[in-house]
């Protein structure tokens, strides 16, 4: 079973392993925050939505339990790089700490990185 997060189907399992953890809440609060910039840059740069896609399929592929690999962390850092080239002064800001939390997820499971902190 999948709900959307935006306008990108993502598995109950990780649904539920975001709303249950105090990171996957903040990542909730981030996306929330930033919703409606996130939503008009899918729209007018189709190039943004399919790496947004292409990096939510990498991440829900690997589940809860699998190790995110370097295909999986390159994906989410194009989405990380397209943020900060069309993002406003806050979103970019914030695409930095992103980056840090992303550079330490190489070699964990999403479970791992949630559970941080």
């Amino acid at each position: 079973m999948t709900g959307p997060v935006g306008r990108f189907p993502v598995p109950q399992q990780i649904r539920g392993q975001l709303a249950s953890t105090r990171v996957g809440r903040r990542y909730q609060r981030l996306y929330t925050a930033h919703e409606r910039q996130l939503e008009f840059l899918v729209a007018v740069h189709p190039d943004v939505r399919d790496h947004i896609n292409t990096a939510v399929q990498e991440i829900c592929a690997a589940g809860v339990s699998e190790r995110l690999d370097d295909g999986t962390l390159a994906a989410a850092s194009r989405v990380l790089d397209d943020l900060d080239r069309l993002g406003d002064v806050e979103l970019r800001s914030i695409v930095g700490q992103l980056r840090d939390e992303l550079v330490m997820a190489r070699g964990r499971t999403l479970c791992q990185v949630l559970a941080d902190h």
